[in-house]
């Protein structure tokens, strides 16, 4: 997805960029009608380089039971985020005392994202850094490239094929009209209230190399 934008009266790019993924969580919680609810939050550079991953998670019912509930978690450093309820640990395995609330927390991890993000600046033509955008004024482009992480191989008609999951990534941006005009992107759509642009593009990493499309 590229992302061009024309005579830029003044160019100003965060130098962090917030990136979320919503994922289903298969992890094991032992209790009647408790379902675990999990948010991945990734902090990045305004390059899209992985600078902090923060998972929170939701024990959703889980203060309806009389016991405690036991989950599982890799996490690090696991705090409550919305109460006192206290847990023991053992390895993986967490045995939450609810207090009859549901349990709200969060905790760090080092894994490799499924889908990581880059992102490159142009201006006028010639690869910039986005340290060096401030202030600058002239023809802006912006090129993010998602990278599916997460394959498995398996036979399709005799033969091992590569089949990547399957992932919808939105790269979503806000651009005042007084400092952007002449706004396009591929692959996406901008929409406009007068005074600010709103920039939607979209992609499916991996979705040409599992069907085996030529374009």
């Amino acid at each position: 997805m590229r992302k061009n934008i024309k005579r830029a009266g003044r160019t100003v790019i965060s130098s962090v960029l917030i990136l979320g993924l919503v994922l289903c969580n298969s992890s094991f919680v032992e209790a009647k009608k408790v379902s675990k609810n999990e948010f991945v939050y990734v902090t990045a550079g305004a390059d899209g380089t992985v600078q902090k991953i923060t998972v929170a998670d939701w024990l959703k019912n889980s203060g309806k039971n009389s016991t405690d509930v036991k989950d599982a978690s890799d996490l690090a450093d696991i705090k409550n985020v919305k109460g006192d309820e206290t847990f023991t640990q053992k390895g993986d395995n967490l045995t939450w005392n609810t207090d009859g609330k549901d349990i709200y927390y969060q905790g760090k991890t080092d894994k490799d994202l499924p889908v990581s993000v880059s992102i490159k600046y142009y201006m006028d033509g010639t690869e910039i850094s986005p340290e060096e955008l401030a202030g600058r004024t002239g023809h802006l482009k912006m090129v993010v490239t998602y990278t599916n992480n997460s394959k498995k191989t398996t036979k399709i008609d005799g033969k091992n094929t590569e089949i990547y999951s399957p992932f919808v990534m939105v790269t979503g941006m806000i651009l005042s009209t007084d400092n952007f005009s002449n706004i396009t992107v591929d692959n996406g759509k901008v929409i406009s209230d007068g005074s600010r642009n709103v920039v939607v593009g979209l992609g499916m990493p991996g979705l040409k190399e599992s069907l085996d499309l030529t374009s």
